[in-house]
């Protein structure tokens, strides 16, 4: 992950220097993975960092893994770069537009910019699906929807890997401190009520929280039983 990380810090950077940023490139994160502030830079980059650990420990390297809400496609690019096979989904890839001119990407990353709930993935199964501080964006009430068809194209014993922000006081206030890109006013709910959406459906279990005594953010795996 440390060659991943300088790569797209540099590029990032280059990329904000030149134009700036906006809703959609602070909804992607490019600020946070580009900052300068020690505290905001360890706790973005090392929830991909564990979140891949979790990968690397619990599935075969070939295994196909469904990176919802890739945004910039950078978790993409190290899981592909370690060999597994990645199938990265956005509503918007205008920030992994940005970023190829920049990166090259491996040409085994399949990206696809569509509506989740729309596709038809027909038989395709995915050994583990990653939404990496992307479920914080949906409802509580439209979430059950997408778990439903998360499930139907999970394989059995698969996992679901979810990393989102607690909402919790601390990290209402480090939001003001980080700036103006760092509002959250996008967010509808929280990781604790995600987790408890997922409960109904899966086994879960927490990986970490980011970071202590203050938990600002969580991991968790759920599991199809």
């Amino acid at each position: 992950m440390k060659e991943t990380k300088i790569k797209f810090k540099n590029a990032i950077s280059e990329i904000l220097k030149k134009q700036g940023t906006d809703e959609v490139l602070s909804e992607a994160a490019l600020p946070a993975y580009a900052h300068k502030n020690p505290i905001i830079d360890y706790i973005f980059w090392k929830r991909l960092s564990v979140a891949k650990r979790f990968i690397i420990e619990q599935v075969m390297p070939d295994s196909k893994i469904l990176d919802f809400g890739c945004g910039t496609g950078v978790f993409s690019y190290d899981l592909a770069k370690n060999g597994f096979n990645l199938t990265s989904l956005d509503l918007d890839l205008s920030p992994l537009k940005l970023l190829k001119t920049q990166i090259q990407y491996p040409e085994s990353i399949n990206f696809i910019q569509d509506d989740f709930l729309t596709m038809n993935f027909e038989t395709q199964k995915f050994d583990v699906i990653v939404a990496l501080d992307v479920l914080e964006h949906i409802s509580l009430d439209v979430l059950p929807i997408y778990l439903e068809k998360f499930d139907l194209i999970l394989k059995p014993n698969g996992y679901f890997i979810v990393s989102g922000p607690t909402e919790n006081k601390l990290y209402k206030l480090g939001r003001k401190i980080a700036g103006n890109d760092f509002t959250g006013h996008y967010h509808e709910t929280n990781i604790s009520e995600i987790k408890a959406v997922f409960k109904n459906t899966f086994q879960v279990n927490t990986i970490c929280k980011l970071i202590w005594p203050f938990f600002l953010f969580e991991i968790f795996y759920a599991k199809k039983i």
